[in-house]
């Protein structure tokens, strides 16, 4: 027997709070009527959660027992596998990966979804259990099931836990004789500091050019990176802006001169993975032509966000503002579309923008709005390797790692670094008698095809380097086989242009 209950309310539209009658009505129906016994804490959570997703993507709700950990990102060191991600249409979607971790290590990308953990599907998982299920002691598995755009199934990759390390600058070097590289991974308290000593060091080895990497790196601390961005504009110009509707949401935050601002040319390098803090750096360059950008479009994640703390110890996180750059673009890319649009459309399609309003730099060069920041310069990153490469370069027991030990045990390694890079051979059937010794499935065809070839010659070489010399000689063998540093070099004569008019 079918049993419809109508319970009406008179109800006026022009009282905005007049539908919380509703709501309570409606939990005091679940709790009295439902058909099993209802865990109310997790159903009004998920209500408060839903709440907040239809303002914005990033305005959220935070659980009680969420918030102790929730900053733990800009405090200290933790152990899992590292990523940046959001909840998308009930999957984790990858934001980011964090550099020098064990999803970097294993290929991950922004825009994969993780559908399974260790078999189990992960579909509907809430943040709680993300972090219960995906982080644990270093050298500990587990198994990810990932959907990648532009790949027909998916496929699993092994990631063995490790210390994920809360520090803004990964690697700094020479890349060339007058060339620095510095490579900035977030925006967190020590950012600023971190970054400075790094200048200071490459100042110190003979840098007179700079190229700052700020790719995947999705964003962070606002004061840190205005810091950052300061430290190269010798002038009061506006580095980023905010609007909003309260008191002390509209803002503007302007560089002030000192003595200590920096004369030298700077490239820039973002990509899909760059959002935030990111893009208040480089919006903040372009603009104000004090640097080149180059790369891939930015996420495009330009929304402040206030946290409140709530009664029962949880707290909501309220968009209050959006972010400018000092041409008055909207760093905030369009988010009146489904979310999975949102999170990944953006991803695989790079438009270099034309189509969209135009702006202008300081010097009244033509730059494009429509969320995020698009490169002066695009250079995108295509990289796709064969299966086979792909499972041997990404394999969970770091095969090229071990390969690498074992050319160092046996062979006669070059004692230079440039040495090592440009002379040193390392012999294709000997590496693929090592794999068939170890069993390592793979078709030859597809590991010697040039391309691939090239890439693992250079990563065993990268991993050679890391052992013998430094971690910085890991980041900087890398270099020699990236396409976007590669674009990056060329620039530094526009850079240096633009340098001279201000």
């Amino acid at each position: 027997m079918l049993i419809i209950v109508s319970i009406t309310f008179s109800s006026t539209s022009s009282d905005p709070f007049n539908k919380l009658k509703t709501i309570a009505q409606l939990v005091r129906i679940i709790y009295d009527k439902y058909v099993e016994e209802v865990d109310m804490n997790k159903v009004l959570n998920g209500a408060l959660t839903g709440m907040l997703d239809e303002l914005d993507p990033h305005s959220s709700f935070i659980p009680a027992e969420d918030l102790e950990g929730i900053d733990e990102l800009f405090r200290g060191d933790f152990e899992g596998i590292g990523i940046e991600f959001s909840l998308i249409d009930g999957y984790i979607t990858v934001i980011s990966p964090i550099p020098d971790t064990p999803s970097d290590r294993a290929g991950i990308i922004s825009g994969d979804k993780i559908t399974k953990i260790n078999g189990e599907s992960a579909y509907k998982i809430t943040q709680k259990d993300v972090v219960k299920k995906l982080r644990g002691p270093k050298g500990t598995k587990v198994i990810v099931t990932i959907a990648r755009i532009g790949m027909e199934e998916t496929f699993e990759t092994t990631l063995v836990r490790d210390k994920i390390p809360i520090r803004s600058v990964a690697s700094s070097f020479m890349l060339e004789d007058e060339v620095g590289y510095i490579k900035v991974t977030r925006f967190a308290g020590t950012t600023y500091n971190e970054f400075t000593d790094a200048i200071s060091k490459l100042t110190n080895n003979g840098m007179k050019r700079l190229l700052i990497d700020l790719r995947n790196n999705g964003g962070g601390l606002l004061d840190q990176a205005i810091k950052m961005a300061d430290l190269f504009i010798a002038s009061n110009d506006t580095i980023v802006f905010t609007k909003g509707r309260i008191p002390g949401s509209n803002d503007v935050h302007r560089a002030k001169y000192s003595s200590r601002d920096l004369q030298i040319p700077v490239v820039v390098l973002i990509n899909n993975g760059s959002a935030s803090a990111s893009e208040i750096v480089s919006g903040a360059f372009q603009d104000l032509d004090r640097g080149i950008v180059v790369g891939e479009r930015s996420f495009g994640k330009g929304l402040v966000q206030r946290q409140y703390q709530l009664q029962d110890g949880s707290a909501a996180r309220v968009t209050i503002a959006r972010y400018y750059t000092p041409s008055g673009r909207l760093i905030q890319r369009d988010y009146d579309v489904a979310l999975d649009e949102y999170y990944l459309n953006d991803m695989k399609n790079d438009s270099t923008m034309k189509d969209q309003k135009e702006y202008y730099t300081k010097s009244g060069r033509t730059v494009y709005g429509g969320g995020g920041i698009t490169p002066d310069v695009v250079q995108k990153n295509d990289v796709k390797f064969n299966e086979s490469t792909r499972k041997i370069y990404f394999h969970e027991d770091r095969l090229l790692f071990k390969y690498a030990n074992v050319l160092k045990e046996s062979q006669n390694i070059p004692s230079g670094f440039d040495d090592l890079m440009t002379n040193y051979t390392i012999v294709q059937n000997d590496f693929l008698d090592w794999l068939d010794l170890n069993e390592i499935e793979y078709v030859k065809d597809e590991v010697i095809s040039e391309k691939d070839w090239t890439f693992i010659i250079n990563r065993i070489k990268a991993e050679i380097a890391n052992t013998l010399w430094t971690r910085e000689d890991f980041y900087r063998a890398l270099t020699y086989n990236d396409i976007q540093v590669k674009a990056a070099l060329g620039e530094f004569i526009n850079a240096e242009n633009l340098l001279n008019q201000n």
